[in-house]
């Protein structure tokens, strides 16, 4: 019963020297948030004992003594055993337990205070924004060619409804309400067109901006992104986009911010990657390293104040999932807590895996494993939040981003600089979403 978790769980916890613990139920229950210290997970010999005060649930007090699974004191944190008396009958939790997915409560209450930016959406726009989710609909760019056609189109969960909305190479997509933002990008020019607004039905196009930015994610009334700068060229080699740090906009075009600014000293070396996390009052993003510096997994106030480095290696990508973030470094794959915690290894993988496809899915995280060499060949895995159960999802396919919606998991493949989106139908099947 530590703060987090019962706010988490739908309690609120008081204590005093003379009533000792008192637990009564809230309303709404808040989202997770695992407060980690270094020596959180080191095992001492230390002995739980039974609490010497007394404590109260819901107002009526626990006659420890007699329960045939009694509360226990330990490290000063009082813990509860997960019995129907008190999971069900006391703070009226569900609760399930399978060998695959483990022990598993839900709450009766929403969550109070839940980011305006679901979790979904941030791992989907980690991975691209190639496809987005919003009830019943699917938001997606099926081509991504290089040359073109490519356009923005909308279906149904269950493959119904096929609509072209816009002629867009769309990139970033997340919807919000009845709008639909994304980015443009001309591939055969190499030209980032700019942040766009469109209506789900297909009306209302809008140009919000034309600055170049590489991943947008809205937020209330604001856009986050990556800026970025075309770069200028050594002799006889092509320009390409360098991103520079994060910016903010608002969704009507005014109030352009700059948030962070990178310092990185080399011509073509990015400040930043490509992908933020946006979480509450934070923007989660990676500074690129360099030959000297490495790279620092940081985060900052959406007001541009506060930076605070977390983790340094070598890493370009993460997930926040369930108050962690997790990243691959050394083709290991760790994770550590919100505020920087030292990193836990998960698992050591045997051949590379690409850590820029990491995305998270009930209980899993979801990578693309192996090689793109003419001779190689490329999985489509997954493991639990533990590091555990490694399970193979679609084998031998060229995929550079994965995608969730509605539980069905989807990728774009990659060619040529075509990128075009599949569906996952099976262990070694996949359907085109292509058109034509």
């Amino acid at each position: 019963m530590t703060w987090d978790y019962a706010r988490a769980l739908g309690l609120t916890t008081s204590w005093d020297a003379q009533a000792g613990l008192g637990i009564i139920k809230r309303e709404r229950a808040e989202e997770l948030m695992q407060t980690l210290k270094p020596e959180g997970g080191i095992l001492s010999g230390e002995t739980a004992m039974l609490p010497d005060f007394p404590v109260q649930v819901k107002g009526k007090q626990i006659d420890n003594t007699a329960e045939p699974y009694p509360l226990l004191l330990f490290r000063n944190i009082t813990y509860f055993p997960m019995t129907w008396r008190f999971t069900h009958d006391e703070f009226g939790w569900n609760t399930s337990w399978d060998s695959v997915n483990g022990f598993r409560i839900d709450t009766a209450g929403s969550t109070e205070d839940a980011p305006p930016a679901a979790a979904s959406d941030n791992f989907n726009l980690n991975n691209g924004g190639q496809l987005a989710v919003s009830g019943d609909w699917i938001y997606y760019n099926p081509n991504n060619n290089y040359f073109g056609p490519n356009y923005l189109y909308k279906m149904k969960l269950d493959g119904g409804g096929k609509t072209k909305l816009t002629d867009d190479n769309a990139g970033s997509i997340h919807v919000v309400g009845d709008w639909i933002y994304y980015t443009v990008t001309d591939k055969e020019r190499n030209l980032h067109q700019g942040i766009y607004k469109v209506r789900t039905d297909g009306t209302g196009r809008t140009l919000i901006s034309d600055t170049p930015a590489a991943r947008i994610i809205v937020d209330g009334d604001w856009i986050y992104y990556a800026d970025q700068v075309l770069s200028s060229p050594p002799q006889n080699t092509v320009a390409f986009y360098k991103t520079l740090g994060i910016k903010k906009i608002k969704t009507d075009g005014t109030g352009e911010t700059t948030l962070f600014q990178g310092t990185a000293s080399e011509p073509l070396q990015d400040s930043i990657t490509g992908s933020i996390h946006v979480l509450k009052d934070w923007i989660y993003f990676v500074q690129a390293g360099d030959a000297e510096h490495p790279a620092a997994l940081s985060k900052i106030r959406k007001d541009g104040t506060q930076l605070t480095p977390l983790a340094t290696g070598h890493f370009s990508n993460f997930v926040i999932a369930g108050g962690w973030i997790y990243y691959g470094d050394d083709n290991e794959l760790f994770k550590m807590s919100l505020e920087g915690s030292p990193g836990i290894p998960l698992r050591k993988f045997d051949k590379p895996v690409n850590f820029n496809t990491l995305n998270y899915h009930d209980g899993w995280i979801y990578y693309v494993k192996g090689m793109f060499g003419i001779m190689g060949s490329a999985d489509i895995e997954k493991i639990r939040i533990d590091g555990g159960e490694l399970t193979p999802v679609l084998r031998g396919v060229r995929a550079v981003s994965l995608y969730f919606a509605g539980g069905q998991l989807y990728f774009a493949g990659a060619f040529d600089g075509n990128a075009p989106l599949y569906e996952a139908s099976g262990a070694d099947k996949a359907k085109s979403l292509q058109e034509d």
